[in-house]
């Protein structure tokens, strides 16, 4: 079985090619396809994955001559794997491999072909991908990137079944620089037999000793915890460091190598944050964790662009931070994210032609719902009605009534509705059913508001914010909650061996539960401490982890 945290480094590597396969990429036609070939690229860029893979779908059949039909295939299969239609980019790049050997984007292709299979569980099908990709590739970047992907489709393998073969049609030149890494994970899950046997490939090459002593090497990787330590905000970065510090601690017991801390107080100011981000670049930080708000994110983004110190915003949600910087990623989903998620959830999983939103006027909740309503448009549904309701709101009753008449096509005369036994109904009683309902919000509303849409008969499915994961959620009940999807950074699952973990030694050393900010910083260690594991060591194998 994979683990979900290798699982989810491989989607950061996928996520972060675009801008490798960019780069190889060009565009010299008619003016007609260049215009359609812009604007599915833009779709791809700003993730509207689905009609991307439409697009080039159409780009495809509508220009078969083009010189660029390879372009136009390969990016369907690239927004097809974005979407999660893993199955169908397998097709399509088996099909793009097999008509186009000689294409520029031919080791990218291999390159993807071997994420599709690593998120299908065939990783016995994803090495063999990624070596075909390495063997082809000419772009540092990629190579990078599959060295990293292959050693975790190695690591997470039940059975690996490498030989010397597998590797004899590479450049000798740059064959050692795979076989290493290889090696060393092989060696890691015990298979030190065959990681001889691979060594033996690079005999004039220095070999990494399998010895404990070679692993428990003192190694020192140095990150800086940029965070309000004081200010209005200082508890909140506060609880992130305590996270962080937990991490740190666990890697070094597991593995006697150091993850080492170093504070950095932004004050939870952007222009401090940006400043000290600035002094950073040229210093011993191998990566920067923070800072907190989006605000001082955006502008600790914009001055690493160009640059490779590699950052991780753990709780940021603004979107678009990550477009200033190619070093830059966020642990946290944005805010427009969730809603666009959502929405594409209710109607391609869900299969839902109409809903209603029902949100707070707070920016974030206002922002989510927009992203929903524009995705959900955008997928040919139709957004019945909005209703909007203030944050200081207790009694929801106004609102639904409102929705309720909207979906009943009018005010209701409770004399027009009568039971099986002739007795006229309560307009509270009169059902009102529509395919989805989204509702983004805080625990403290929601909870409130999910009974008095059951009180009043709405009958749909619901989707929401990461408002829903709470307790005072939880406990209203299956009958009132409905199974609702929505997305979350953090779900407190207590019966999990590393929540468990985390929560003890959290409580052992601060004398309270971890919270989500607390997660967070430990999340955002963790993913620095797997790339380390895996050999990374410097800022370049950390941003191509990441």
């Amino acid at each position: 079985m994979l683990s979900r945290l290798r699982l989810t480094l491989l989607a950061v590597t996928l996520w972060s090619t675009a801008t490798v396969v960019s780069a190889v990429e060009s565009l010299d036609d008619r003016p007609e396809v260049v215009s359609e070939y812009t604007r599915a690229r833009l779709l791809l860029r700003d993730g509207d994955y689905l009609e991307a893979a439409r697009q080039f779908a159409r780009l495809a059949d509508k220009f078969p001559d083009s010189k660029n039909l390879d372009l136009f295939i390969f990016n369907r299969a690239k927004a097809e794997l974005y979407f999660g239609n893993r199955s169908e980019a397998l097709n399509v790049l088996l099909s793009f491999i097999n008509r186009f050997p000689s294409s520029n984007l031919i080791a990218h292709a291999y390159f993807f072909q071997g994420n599709a299979y690593y998120l299908k569980g065939q990783l016995d099908y994803a090495v063999e991908a990624y070596i075909d990709g390495y063997r082809l590739s000419q772009d540092l970047r990629l190579d990078d990137l599959i060295v990293v992907s292959l050693v975790e489709a190695v690591s997470g393998a039940r059975t690996v079944a490498l030989t010397e073969a597998d590797f004899a049609g590479l450049d000798p030149a740059r064959r050692c620089e795979l076989i290493e890494p290889v090696a060393r994970a092989l060696a890691a899950r015990a298979d030190t037999a065959v990681a001889h046997s691979l060594r033996g490939l690079c005999s004039d090459k220095p070999q990494v000793s399998d010895s404990p002593a070679a692993k428990a090497s003192n190694s020192v990787l140095e990150l800086a915890l940029l965070l309000p330590f004081s200010g209005e905000m200082q508890s909140f970065g506060e609880e992130i460091y305590h996270g962080a510090v937990i991490a740190a601690e666990q890697f070094r017991r597991d593995t006697g190598k150091k993850l080492n801390l170093v504070p950095y107080d932004t004050k939870g100011d952007p222009i401090d944050a940006g400043r000290l981000v600035r002094e950073l670049v040229h210093g011993a930080t191998d990566a920067i964790i923070g800072p907190l708000t989006s605000d001082e994110a955006a502008v600790a983004s914009a001055v690493l662009s160009g640059e490779t110190l590699p950052l991780i915003a753990p709780a940021a949600t603004q979107s678009g931070l990550t477009l200033l910087s190619e070093c830059v990623f966020q642990l946290s989903p944005n805010i427009e994210l969730q809603g666009a998620r959502a929405a594409e959830y209710a109607a391609v999983r869900r299969g839902a032609d109409s809903a209603a939103i029902i949100t707070p006027t707070t920016a974030d909740q206002m922002r989510m719902a927009r992203a929903f309503a524009e995705r959900f448009e955008a997928l040919s549904g139709v957004i019945v009605a909005t209703e909007y309701y203030r944050p200081r709101d207790r009694d929801f009753g106004q609102y639904v009534r409102d929705l309720k008449n909207i979906l009943l096509r009018g005010p209701v005369d409770s004399a027009a509705y009568i039971n099986d036994r002739g007795d006229t109904i309560d307009l509270e009683a009169v059902p009102a059913k529509i395919d989805c309902l989204y509702l983004p919000g805080s625990a403290e509303q929601l909870r409130l508001l999910l009974p008095q849409l059951e009180f009043y008969g709405i009958d749909a499915f619901y989707l929401g914010s990461d408002g829903w994961g709470d307790d005072n959620v939880y406990r209203l009940g299956d009958k009132v909650t409905r199974g609702a999807v929505f997305p979350s950074p953090f779900l407190e699952l207590e019966r999990s061996q590393e929540y468990v973990k985390f929560a003890s030694e959290y409580d052992a050393r601060y004398g309270q539960q971890p919270q989500r900010l607390a997660s967070l910083g430990y999340d955002a260690v963790m993913l620095i401490a797997q790339l380390v594991r895996t050999g990374a060591v410097s800022r370049r194998d950390l941003i191509s982890g990441l």
